[in-house]
């Protein structure tokens, strides 16, 4: 069962670099381009670890991670900072960051201090997102780990967006969702666009599925 690393960061370099440090050494990863989104994103679906750009002023990223915390979001997030930047990193760890590795990024020093934030974090391996058991509805199967769905044992193919939304429903079977609420968490970084939730395809499946009666399923 692998864990989920989301990283932050403007940088498609450093993010590809980050990419392949995380994923030989056990993490799956997914990428965000920037901070505005995060806690949209966090929405969709929670990661083990958040591995972020520390950013250089107290907005932008340090501002997301404020936000983070104050909207009780208790998520490790290990950052990224400049070369012996003493104030940076008291700005960091002051935001609510458990940790920050400084530049040049030893991938070692990364890994070491993601897997003891992780473990700080999830003692029980069960709290650990990448370890929710799957959730099934009928004779479908939602994997979060593998981040896959399956009918009857056979592989469905998803994409992302349709793998967000229903770890969307999953996560909250209970709550009825416009298509505006459903459109805002499945695509945090694109313009609002309501008509991207549609009824046709796995998307029209899970929505159907959602209104169904909880007898029927």
């Amino acid at each position: 069962m692998k864990p989920h690393i989301l990283v932050v960061h403007d940088d498609p370099d450093c993010r590809d670099a980050l990419r392949a440090c995380l994923q030989p050494n056990g993490f799956d990863v997914a990428v965000l381009y920037g901070p505005s989104k995060l806690l949209e994103r966090l929405g969709v679906e929670l990661p083990a670890t958040i591995v972020m750009k520390a950013g250089d002023f107290v907005g932008g990223e340090l501002a997301a991670l404020r936000a983070l915390r104050e909207a009780n979001y208790d998520v490790p997030v290990v950052m990224l900072g400049g070369q012996d930047d003493g104030p940076q990193r008291v700005r960091a760890l002051a935001s609510g960051a458990d940790d920050i590795v400084s530049f040049p990024h030893n991938p070692l020093e990364l890994l070491v201090k993601i897997r003891r934030v992780i473990a700080r974090a999830y003692p029980d391996p069960l709290q650990n997102p990448g370890n929710r058991p799957p959730f099934h509805f009928g004779r479908f199967e939602l994997c979060f780990v593998s981040r896959s769905l399956t009918f009857s044992g056979q592989q469905v193919s998803l994409l992302e967006a349709e793998y967000a939304m229903l770890n969307l429903f999953a996560s909250a079977s209970e709550r009825v969702m416009s298509r505006e609420f459903i459109a805002q968490r499945i695509r945090p970084d694109r313009p609002l666009s309501p008509t991207s939730v549609g009824t046709s395809g796995c998307i029209g499946s899970a929505a159907a599925w959602r209104s169904t009666p909880r007898s029927q399923k």
